[in-house]
């Protein structure tokens, strides 16, 4: 009787032990689907920020493979801010306000991040008040917008 039981025992160790690798396997194949598909969205995204005062450095991917228009895109990317428009990050308006200055590093996937290469583009958004003024939303036309170091038409 013993010897029965303990082999209905092992034999549930067992298949529980299937079942947990299995459900593993599974969710492992479920997120680099999630992963293939997020890089390819085509839909900019912040994936880090850093403020100080009322400046913020933001770590961006693009979600894409490659940009066609960096200067389009550079735009685009300032509306989105100005918008408070992104997927997974919200700026906090109601105790600072809009920024004051925007420095971005685009990066074209996660994965470029994780192996650590140099960013796609840096986009710069700013003002040469000192003074922290003017914000994004509200004053955009006192802002120059740069895209690596060159200045480009925003409007």
């Amino acid at each position: 009787m013993t010897k029965i039981r303990d082999w209905k025992m092992k034999r549930k160790k067992l298949f529980l032990c299937i079942l947990g690798i299995w459900g593993i396997v599974l969710t492992s194949c479920e997120t680099k689907e999630d992963t293939q598909e997020q890089d390819t969205s085509g839909i900019p995204d912040v994936v880090s920020s850093m403020v100080s005062d009322s400046d913020y450095n933001l770590m961006v991917v693009a979600n894409s493979n490659r940009i066609e228009d960096e200067d389009e895109f550079a735009r685009t990317f300032i509306h989105m801010c100005q918008d408070n428009s992104f997927h997974t990050t919200r700026f906090s308006t109601d105790i600072r306000g809009y920024p004051a200055e925007l420095n971005i590093s685009v990066y074209l996937s996660r994965r470029d991040i994780e192996e650590k290469k140099e960013p796609f583009c840096k986009i710069e958004f700013k003002t040469d008040d000192f003074s922290k003024d003017y914000n994004i939303k509200e004053n955009p036309d006192k802002f120059t917008l740069y895209l690596d170091g060159k200045e480009i038409e925003f409007y």
